[in-house]
């Protein structure tokens, strides 16, 4: 498949060099010339945790600045799009880059945390398919062309029901079949869903009560378990945001309190993307996470003090 990858970080590498090496046509649109170039000279390094390093050559990826979509003809040609971003570069990216595109009927899968982007996109983008995708993959950028593929996770993919177009598609199609097929080749476990809406809001509420404890604490996943003082702040955060779907008839299934601690559990040595940020001085995507909860409790009028001020907190880390 021609795909090509918005964001050359972590897991636009990981995605890029894996789906390369498997034998897709692979285009990674970068933040920066310099690591465009980089990649386009030295390829892709790609490690895994047993100490193996896989290169992907220079021949099997094309890197470009993303200053330069337009001028390359706007992803003419490919199968799909990977959106790779952070949430902080979502509008900026749609205004800037996307948007001279918006009337050409492209597939656009959106693989990033939080809520509110794909209703933001199909604002600016409304010829667009918009796929939501959630992905557990670990990935750790160790350079601007090489990637650790720190742990094996699930991807999985569909469209929400306000993204889908007047055609009021409900069959898979052969497009979004292929499309899982080469993840898999590639090595990601991947699925296509129709229950991506719950999906979402369970993803959305642990990263509401994990990511910005790690920050705030510093402290690795399975840390957040070792005292019953920062289990109890967890579940204070867990049980605003659960009264918040309740109010709002949200869907987000059973036993999430269980998969968060469990998840904490299984992936106890991982520094979580918000703690990343916080120790690299970056801006956070708090205001797309604790921040979803806090506008859905306004408007279903829940009270939730514990995530504002978690926010608070974590906005004036980074200043």
């Amino acid at each position: 498949m021609n795909i090509h990858i918005l964001g050359a970080g972590s897991l636009g590498l990981l995605y890029a060099a894996k789906l390369a090496a498997a034998g897709n046509d692979i285009t990674l649109w970068c933040r920066g010339a310099q690591q465009a170039e980089r990649i386009g000279t030295e390829g892709i390094s790609l490690d895994n945790t047993a100490g193996e390093r896989t290169l992907v050559q220079p021949d099997r990826i094309k890197a470009y600045p993303l200053s330069a979509f337009s001028a390359r003809g706007g992803a003419e040609g490919a199968d799909v799009l990977f959106l790779m971003l952070k949430q902080q570069g979502i509008e900026d990216m749609a205004k800037q880059v996307l948007l001279p595109f918006g009337h050409a009927k492209r597939r656009l899968i959106c693989f990033q945390n939080g809520t509110g982007h794909m209703e933001l996109l199909n604002r600016y983008l409304p010829a667009w398919e918009l796929y939501a995708a959630i992905t557990t993959e670990g990935a750790k950028r160790t350079g601007p062309a090489s990637v650790l593929h720190a742990g094996h996770g699930t991807t999985t993919i569909g469209r929400l029901p306000q993204a889908e177009g007047s055609s009021g598609q409900e069959q898979e199609d052969e497009a979004e079949i292929e499309l899982v097929k080469q993840l898999n080749r590639a090595g990601f476990e991947s699925f296509l869903s129709k229950e991506m809406e719950e999906m979402i809001y369970r993803k959305l509420l642990m990263n509401a009560v994990i990511n910005p404890l790690t920050a705030l604490w510093r402290v690795r996943n399975g840390e957040l378990l070792a005292s019953p003082q920062r289990v109890a702040i967890m579940r204070a955060l867990y049980d605003e945001g659960m009264a918040v779907y309740k109010a709002g008839n949200i869907p987000c299934g059973s036993h999430l309190w269980e998969q968060i601690e469990q998840v904490c559990r299984s992936t106890s040595d991982n520094t979580s993307s918000m703690l990343k940020d916080v120790l690299e001085g970056r801006t956070t995507e708090a205001a797309w996470i604790n921040g979803s909860i806090v506008r859905m409790g306004r408007r279903y009028r829940v009270a939730t003090p514990h995530h504002e001020l978690i926010l608070q907190l974590i906005e004036g880390m980074t200043i």
